[in-house]
């Protein structure tokens, strides 16, 4: 079906057509009488309309130009090569620590978007979790999406404190559970231990093992957890007890096939994202996409003959009886 990108000229159309038939004929040539010429056998009829309905015709043909009118071409799928990926942020009070500069969550989340850069053909979605967990992008091939998200998120984005690792792996394992990708890993990162959820972290891996999804985990932060406090205008710098659980986040990794890494600097996450970067890719098709042809160009010549023709049969090839 021919769809019209700038519809709205066409109102000018009934304006054209009104004005046209309104227009009064005015004769090119002034006779004091035209018996003459009805004498030599020249007598109005309708072939002198025809000239000004071919102008007319081309006048509409250029306005229906101008609401660009696309024909769609064959609709078809996109077959791309790529991975499903789910990217699980923890974003809990402790990933405000300092001993990454700024942030443990700022080098985290410039990280990720470095890597998202680098993924142009993979589908990709967006957990951020603390002492609960929820999507904030879905898999999607915009990209600009995810960077957009992911500019915005802080460690207020989610309001339950605390960190929901089971709860993370299992919002995840949502989001590729019907992918028909068969490649398809996540991507938890976080700097602490499971600590809140109802669903325990290795009851979550081994239902990511039985939907072959593979989970690289990585432990953020250096042996010091030192996180800033306003106090009274002024900031200051608490050091926290505990932190990392990096057993746990072994055995998840280990138990889907996937492998553990620690970060204790921004380089580091750097490094291991990079190696990520350098998995297996597998195929799988995009939404289907319909691809339009311009008509435009071709309604323009059409209507620019036509005026010329017009024109020269109106005002020069049939003489205008009055």
């Amino acid at each position: 079906m021919i769809r019209l990108e700038n519809w709205y000229f066409l109102i000018l159309i009934p304006l054209i057509v009104y004005l046209f038939l309104k227009r009064k004929n005015t004769s090119v040539l002034k006779f004091s009488s035209i018996k003459l010429l009805e004498s030599s056998g020249m007598k109005k009829t309708v072939k002198h309309k025809i000239g000004r309905f071919v102008i007319l015709s081309g006048l509409i043909i250029l306005v229906i130009a101008f609401s660009r009118p696309q024909l769609p071409q064959k609709t078809s799928p996109v077959s791309q090569k790529g991975i499903d990926i789910t990217m699980a942020l923890d974003v809990s009070g402790t990933m405000q620590s300092v001993d990454f500069k700024p942030s443990r969550l700022e080098v985290a989340r410039k990280t990720i978007q470095d890597f998202i850069n680098e993924r142009h053909d993979d589908r990709i979605s967006l957990i951020i979790f603390a002492g609960s967990a929820y999507t904030r992008v879905p898999l999607t091939l915009d990209h600009d999406i995810l960077r957009e998200s992911l500019a915005g998120i802080t460690s207020k984005s989610v309001n339950e404190d605390g960190t929901a690792i089971g709860m993370a792996v299992s919002v995840g394992l949502n989001r590729l559970k019907k992918s028909d990708s068969t490649s398809k890993i996540m991507i938890l990162v976080t700097d602490g231990d499971n600590n809140a959820g109802e669903i325990d972290p290795n009851t979550a891996s081994e239902l990511a093992k039985e939907l072959g999804v593979r989970i690289y985990t990585i432990g953020v932060g250096s042996d010091e957890t030192i996180i800033p406090v306003d106090y009274f205008g002024e900031t200051q710098y608490q050091r926290v007890e505990g932190g990392l659980n990096e057993e746990l986040l072994k055995k998840v990794a280990s138990t889907t096939g996937g492998q553990y890494y620690r970060a204790k600097d921004s380089k580091t996450l750097a490094q291991i994202f990079s190696n990520i970067d350098k998995l297996e890719k597998s195929k799988f098709q995009q939404d289907n996409f319909i691809q339009y042809y311009e008509l435009a160009f071709i309604l323009i010549k059409i209507g620019l003959i036509l005026l010329l023709v017009g024109i020269f049969l109106d005002r020069y090839y049939f003489i205008q009886i009055p």
